[in-house]
């Protein structure tokens, strides 16, 4: 849990109206630090409600408009907080790239294999996250990722700088709602496996993975929602030995499409 201003009602009565916005502004930032954990989220929501109902003059069309879009669901507030706050709270690490001195192993049988795959971005937050599945979905010649809710797509301005010359080499498109996509995959006969930690699941390195097949990965806070979990074939996560139960999701869904690729040819 981070740290979280708190305000109380009279201190806040007492505020300038920018002091006033201000105080908003940071707990709006401390509702999206604390997404992932349930009793301080809707603590945060609460306080957020009821301080901008006090406040001293109308509040500016972008915060009334991000207050009214928050919902004591997380989901739900995920789309208003990610338009508010673009990428100030997402810097993207300068990274080059390294092309044409790598070993290539292209095989027919790879290829077939991967041409079988498809990634699904759910609700990613993260431009530097969805670069880096673009350079993945490059380098193993991923059939198609499709970008789903809010997840950020080529049209982003920093997307260049992470995904690194990988844009236009991959198979991509945007769609609104993830459920949409699972149905059509489903129609055309796609297994569709969900990475998550959640429970009942099974180990990524025990799976043998029927294709087609669709990876559906989830946000960097929340993970992939109960209702679109449901509708997955089945869920596999990767075992970990320490404290920290999950990894970057990039990198997570890079060593889980590895292991479908080159560890289990048994589908």
């Amino acid at each position: 849990m981070k740290f979280i201003a708190t305000y109380s009602k009279e201190k806040f009565q007492n505020f300038s109206l920018d002091s006033q916005i201000k105080a908003l502004n940071k707990l709006l930032k401390a509702l999206e630090d604390n997404l992932n954990i349930p009793d301080e989220y809707q603590r945060v929501l609460g306080t957020i409600m009821e301080l901008s109902s006090l406040c001293r003059e109308a509040l500016p069309g972008r915060l009334s408009a991000v207050i009214q879009g928050l919902n004591s669901d997380p989901y739900r507030s995920l789309r208003a907080l990610a338009q508010y706050f673009g990428d100030a709270s997402y810097k993207d690490n300068q990274i080059s790239l390294r092309t044409g001195d790598g070993a290539r192993a292209v095989s027919w049988e790879d290829l077939q294999r991967s041409a079988q795959i498809t990634l699904i971005a759910d609700n990613l937050r993260s431009v530097f996250n969805v670069g880096s599945l673009f350079r993945l979905c490059e380098c193993l010649q991923i059939n198609e990722l499709v970008l789903c809710g809010i997840t950020p797509d080529p049209s982003h301005p920093n997307m260049a700088k992470t995904a690194l010359g990988t844009m236009g080499k991959v198979k991509w498109r945007k769609v609104e709602d993830t459920r949409q996509v699972i149905d059509e995959l489903r129609n055309k006969a796609y297994t569709i496996y969900a990475l998550e930690t959640a429970e009942p699941s099974h180990s990524a390195f025990e799976v043998h993975y029927s294709l087609p097949l669709a990876l559906v990965v989830g946000n960097e806070a929340l993970g992939i929602s109960e209702s679109t979990l449901a509708l997955c074939d089945s869920i596999i996560h990767l075992p970990v030995l320490g404290w920290k139960n999950s990894l970057n999701v990039s990198v997570a869904t890079s060593i889980a499409i590895y292991q479908i690729m080159f560890g289990d040819h048994h589908g």
